[in-house]
C-alpha cells in the first residue's frame, strides 16, 4: 500500500488510528506508567525493540525524548512534546523520528484518555497523522501493528507491577 505524504494536520490520513481497551489497574497507576520513564522502559517499545534512554519533562510543552533500539543494535531516536497535560485523565502528545538532519520522517499527535472504573481503567488512544516525509513511509506502515504490541505490553506490564 502506498503511504500519503504531505501535511494531514486538517484532513484524514489512511494511517489514522483509534484504540481502545479496559486496563487492570486504577487510572491514576496507568497515567503513572505512560508519562514515568521508570515504566515506559518497560513496556513502550514494541517487542522485540527496547528503550535504553527515557527523559520525561511532563508538562505543557514538555519533551520526551526516548531511544529505541532493534535486536541487531539499529535505533531510532524519537522526540514527543507535550501538547496537553490533564492528570490523571488525558496528556496529548506529538510524536515524531528525526532523519539525520534533523528533519522529522513524520510527526503524529497521540491523544490519550483514562476514565476511571474503579479498580480498572477505560483507555482510549488516538493516534492523528499530521506529517508525513519522504523516509516516513517504513514507520507509519508498522504503525498500526507497533502499537497493538505496544499495548499487549502495557496490559503484561500492568499485571506485573
Amino acid at each position: 500500500m502506498t503511504i500519503e505524504l504531505g501535511n494531514f494536520e486538517n484532513k484524514q490520513h489512511s494511517k489514522d488510528l483509534r484504540f481502545t481497551r479496559v486496563l487492570k489497574a486504577p487510572r491514576k497507576m496507568v497515567f503513572d506508567v505512560f508519562t514515568q520513564p521508570k515504566h515506559l522502559v518497560h513496556w513502550w517499545a514494541p517487542k522485540p525493540f527496547t528503550m535504553p534512554r527515557c527523559e520525561v519533562d511532563l508538562r505543557p510543552e514538555g519533551k520526551w525524548n526516548y531511544l529505541f533500539r532493534s535486536p541487531e543494535g539499529i535505533e531510532h531516536d524519537c522526540q514527543a512534546i507535550y501538547r496537553e497535560v490533564e492528570p490523571p485523565s488525558k496528556f496529548v502528545m506529538e510524536s515524531s523520528v528525526p532523519d539525520h538532519q534533523g528533519k522529522p520522517f513524520f510527526t503524529i499527535r497521540q491523544t490519550i484518555l483514562l476514565e476511571d472504573k474503579g479498580s480498572e481503567t477505560g483507555l482510549i488512544l488516538e493516534v492523528k497523522v499530521l506529517l508525513v516525509n519522504p523516509g516516513g513511509e517504513p514507520f507509519l506502515e508498522g504503525a498500526k501493528q507497533g502499537f497493538v504490541m505496544t499495548l499487549a505490553n502495557l496490559d503484561e506490564y500492568l499485571g506485573r507491577i
